[in-house]
């Protein structure tokens, strides 16, 4: 344990998260695109307190927004 617990001395905090959209993942950055399927009208965005469309195609947070 305490060979475990030496190996992580000195580790700083991470700055920044990055996550690319797939399957699971909605980063919510379909209004940045030239595209006609959008997610930038109801009913998306419902699930959130605002109710107001965030460019994402799943109705509430994801993964991600919880890590």
């Amino acid at each position: 344990m305490v060979a475990l617990a030496s190996s992580f001395k000195g580790i700083e905090a991470q700055r920044a998260f990055f996550v690319f959209g797939d399957s699971l993942v909605d980063n919510g950055n379909n209004n940045y695109l030239a595209t006609t399927a959008r997610a930038d009208a109801p009913p998306y965005g419902i699930d959130y307190p605002t109710r107001r469309p965030t460019g994402r195609f799943s109705n509430g947070r994801n993964i991600p927004d919880f890590i």
